[in-house]
């Protein structure tokens, strides 16, 4: 059995995101925040910047003009939009840079999360009135905890994707009998210790066992009704073997029908494609 804490620390070893990204998140989630702050806050990382822009820029947003600048970006595009491509601008690079040369593939989890956060969106905007990029940031990171897992208990992890091909145990059950906790508690850890908001922190540690939760919330459902579903579309880490339970209440407090919840789908994935999700890959 191994202590959260100690793989923490261990994890604090590893490349880190640009703590200016978290702090663009922190700012932009704030009532009394301006847009002339997360555009000064952004600034402080050039390199980072130049990422948001190409973004912004990108054929996913096709917008009718480009923009040239960080201040230009926030102005067309709004603090909420800016604030997810400041994690998409960190996230890529971090993925590609911690798992070089390691057999967690990049490219199967990046797609994953960034299907998981697209659908979350989606999911957000028409069946809620919260801030739908905060359900996409959400969605992108939350299962930053198995690339911390992996990169900092590799023989465990291995381990334990060995147990989960000879038997049938949801692999975050595995996680917890084989080291006390999941890479979902270790996720939710990891954002507590960047100091994101609380609402990152709680759908992080609960998005495969939502009702579990002492108050179930619409946001939670929604990232664990994109991470189940992508995942039965093939979309996933690609680690043979491993599977996650499906919470058939989170479904129903959501309310929205099967057929139409995979027409949805199909339409995310649809435009996540047109649009090149690797634009993304790219333009980070």
């Amino acid at each position: 059995m191994w202590d959260i804490k100690e793989v923490i620390k261990k994890a604090s070893d590893l490349p880190s995101m640009p703590e200016v990204a978290f702090e663009v998140i922190r700012i932009a989630d704030q009532a009394d925040s301006s847009a002339s702050t997360v555009a000064a806050t952004l600034s402080r990382d050039p390199s980072l910047s130049a990422r948001v822009l190409r973004l912004a820029n990108s054929a996913f947003y096709g917008m009718a003009r480009d923009v040239h600048s960080i201040q230009e970006a926030v102005v067309v595009l709004g603090m909420r939009t800016t604030k997810s491509l400041s994690l998409v601008a960190a996230s890529f690079p971090w993925l590609q840079i911690a798992l070089k040369g390691k057999g967690l593939s990049p490219k199967h989890l990046w797609n994953h999360c960034l299907a998981c956060a697209y659908f979350s969106k989606m999911l957000a905007m028409r069946k809620t009135d919260m801030d739908a990029e905060q359900a996409f940031c959400i969605g992108l990171l939350h299962d930053i905890g198995t690339v911390a897992l992996y990169l900092t208990l590799e023989d465990e992890f291995t381990a334990m994707t060995q147990t989960s091909l000879a038997g049938d145990k949801p692999f975050d059950q595995i996680e917890r009998e084989t080291l006390s906790f999941d890479h979902a508690e270790l996720g939710a850890t990891l954002a507590e210790s960047w100091n994101l908001p609380k609402a990152y922190c709680r759908s992080i540690r609960f998005h495969h066992r939502p009702s579990e939760m002492e108050e179930t919330d619409v946001l939670t459902d929604i990232i664990h009704i994109a991470d189940i579903m992508v995942r039965e579309r093939g979309i996933h880490e690609n680690l043979p073997g491993t599977f996650y339970v499906r919470d058939e209440a989170a479904f129903e407090r959501l309310g929205v029908e099967a057929d139409v919840l995979n027409e949805w789908l199909d339409e995310a994935l649809s435009k996540l494609s047109e649009a090149g999700g690797s634009a993304f890959a790219e333009a980070a």
